[in-house]
């Protein structure tokens, strides 16, 4: 579990260099998948505020891909 949540924080800071340095559209699939790990970290550890933060993120970013890939 401890893995998890190194392994989620890691993913999510990748994430944000990415964002800064304008890598498109891996910076996305990147951060999907540390606010997917990070959700998981939530719902085992029952912590709403990591839900909170983190859930709507991927319905953010998954609807984010599927405009822009698909649409």
């Amino acid at each position: 579990m401890v893995y998890l949540k190194y392994f989620s924080a890691v993913t999510i800071l990748t994430a944000i260099t990415l964002h800064s340095l304008n890598i498109h559209p891996l910076n996305i699939y990147v951060h999907l998948v540390g606010a997917c790990t990070w959700t998981v970290v939530g719902f085992i550890w029952k912590e709403n505020s990591i839900i909170l933060n983190f859930l709507p993120q991927i319905f953010i970013l998954g609807g984010g891909l599927v405009y822009n890939q698909f649409l």
